[in-house]
């Protein structure tokens, strides 16, 4: 982990400062979170330039508005730090309070670290370490 210096901004700050857009549409489920029945699911796509990622993201149903770039960005980086964190599974799942021999816990883990690759794709590594590591979580 680089060493943290001083936050560059907020989320809303990095969103418009790197002209991050993001398209949302509503999903009957999201696949990484099968159990979770009481929520609003969506696929959505952020787009920087070129480059885009499309993702599904859960919000409880007392959020009533789609989500926002900043949502997305500030779970997505809340949840890559905590990979990048961790050395192993088992490490990570003590961290968050995950039963180490949970196939389930394992599966929510592997989500974490592809999507953590696919973030740090879609930003570069300077982009992706400013979001994790400087950047002021909602």
């Amino acid at each position: 982990m680089p060493k943290m210096t001083h936050k560059e901004g907020t989320m809303a700050d990095f969103v418009a400062r790197h002209n991050i857009k993001i398209a949302c549409e509503w999903a009957d489920r999201n696949p990484h979170m099968p159990d979770w029945n009481d929520a609003n699911h969506y696929k959505c796509k952020l787009t920087m330039g070129r480059k885009q990622m499309t993702i599904y993201f859960s919000q409880g149903y007392g959020v009533t508005h789609e989500p926002e770039a900043a949502d997305v960005l500030n779970c997505l980086a809340d949840d890559s730090a905590g990979v990048s964190n961790a050395r192993s599974f088992e490490e990570w799942a003590e961290e968050y309070g995950y039963d180490t021999d949970s196939r389930k816990a394992e599966k929510t883990y592997n989500v974490c670290v592809k999507q953590a690759a696919r973030l740090l794709s879609f930003l570069g590594e300077d982009l992706y370490n400013e979001l994790l590591w400087e950047t002021e979580r909602l």
